[in-house]
């Protein structure tokens, strides 16, 4: 987050010495909504880019747990239970991040798509719908699903593979509709792991 956003917002995402997170530097005073806004949006934006790099990166701490809270789980007598998880560890090569971030900084000064795209990529618990309005972004940048297989090298049967996940899979795991008529190919990791590839290849346009 702070490699990418050094390139695409220099001074606005820092550490604080110290402190564990990260700290936001936007124009404005305390008390300022737009200056909130403001923040909220470029962390998002960043937050997005991360995600297009490396799929399963940038998971929120409120996403961990989505819908539980916090706290401890506990059986019947009151005895705390810690769940472990799978530590994840993402390599790069030299100047990777800097690349896709500087791509993504050329990319959004003139596409109002590719903007919302990058918004919607990193919002907290994406869904299926989030997933297929990214494409529907794409699709409006480059002349609809034949124009993403022409300019991103993505199949016309890939994409379908997407919408008919996307309108098929269960509303509990995430799907865009109340009832289906189909079977859902991708689950929704697999939606997630599509529009990352798409991402990467949307911002290689820039480079």
């Amino acid at each position: 987050m702070v490699s990418i956003g050094a390139v695409m917002f220099p001074e606005c995402i820092k550490r604080w010495p110290g402190e564990n997170g990260l700290r936001l530097w936007v124009e404005g005073t305390p008390t300022d909504p737009a200056a909130r806004f403001d923040a909220v949006a470029k962390f998002q934006t960043v937050l997005g880019v991360l995600r297009a790099w490396r799929q399963g990166a940038g998971q929120l701490a409120e996403e961990l747990r989505a819908g539980l809270g916090h706290g401890s789980v506990r059986d019947e007598g009151g005895n705390p239970w810690i769940l472990a998880g799978p530590a994840v560890s993402y390599g790069r090569l030299g100047g990777e991040i800097e690349r896709l971030a500087a791509g993504t900084s050329r990319g959004i000064t003139g596409s109002q798509n590719l903007r919302n795209a990058l918004w919607l990529n990193g919002r907290t618990n994406r869904t299926a719908a989030d997933y297929y309005m990214i494409h529907e972004y794409a699709g409006h940048e480059f002349g609809g699903s034949s124009g993403l297989t022409k300019e991103l090298g993505l199949s016309g049967k890939s994409q379908g593979r997407l919408t008919q996940s996307a309108n098929n899979l269960s509303p509990l795991q995430g799907g865009r509709h109340a009832t289906s008529r189909g079977i859902a190919l991708l689950t929704l990791d697999e939606q997630g792991g599509f529009i990352a590839e798409l991402m990467c290849k949307w911002i290689e346009q820039y480079d």
